[in-house]
């Protein structure tokens, strides 16, 4: 017997066809048909002809912030996202050390149009390093999967501070704390790194984000 079984659905496959009216059956968190399906299941849900599909990744997202007041990471969810990827463009908010906070959301709130205001009050700062916060993360248990990438940017100001925005040469011992970040981003279950070098990408004052002006040598 099924776990369970979805009637009258039109399921979308993700794969550009037409939408098939059709039964789906789950059995042990698989598809395993789809069709017109006699057999019961221990659950039955009547879809009453709505779309039925894969649950959307949506490989680019800046819910950094918002997830640590927000386990719901509204409104993705209700637009069919089942997996959120955070951290893109190097932007985010880990690792931060607490004398950077106010630089790292100022800097936030204006390269991806934030309210700083809802930022500085919503931000559940119970973390400092990467692996800290991906510690916070498991423990709030989002709604949706989410993966996170270690940021160009966030470790930029993690080490440097306010010079990460003003000067484009990190000193040898800065690079060597930078690289040691990323691999202990990666070491907590970062899924990879990412950077930006857009010369849109402007922080708090007009400043650049830090990344936009590192050398290609310390990508």
């Amino acid at each position: 017997m099924n776990d369970l079984l979805i009637r009258d659905a039109w399921v979308y496959d993700g794969l550009g066809r037409d939408p098939l009216h059709a039964d789906v059956a789950v059995c042990a968190g698989r598809v395993v048909e789809i069709g017109r399906i006699n057999e019961a299941a221990l659950t039955t849900v009547n879809a009453d002809g709505l779309s039925l599909m894969p649950g959307i990744v949506d490989l680019h997202t800046h819910y950094d912030a918002q997830i640590t007041w927000d386990a719901s990471l509204s409104p993705s969810p209700a637009l069919g996202v089942t997996t959120a990827v955070l951290g893109n463009c190097g932007f985010g908010i880990a690792p931060c050390p607490a004398p950077l906070r106010d630089t790292m959301l100022k800097n936030l709130s204006v390269v991806e149009g934030m309210d700083l205001r809802a930022l500085m009050q919503g931000v559940d700062w119970r973390f400092e390093s990467f692996d800290q916060y991906m510690d916070q993360l498991r423990n709030i248990r989002p709604h949706i999967n989410t993966a996170v990438f270690a940021g160009h940017s966030v470790i930029r100001t993690a080490v440097m501070g306010e010079e990460a925005s003003e000067r484009e040469q990190a000193s040898p011992e800065q690079l060597a704390s930078m690289c040691e970040q990323v691999r202990q981003a990666m070491n907590a279950g970062a899924i990879g790194f990412a950077s930006s070098f857009s010369p849109n990408h402007s922080g708090h004052g007009g400043r650049p984000m830090p990344s936009t002006i590192a050398p290609e040598s310390e990508l």
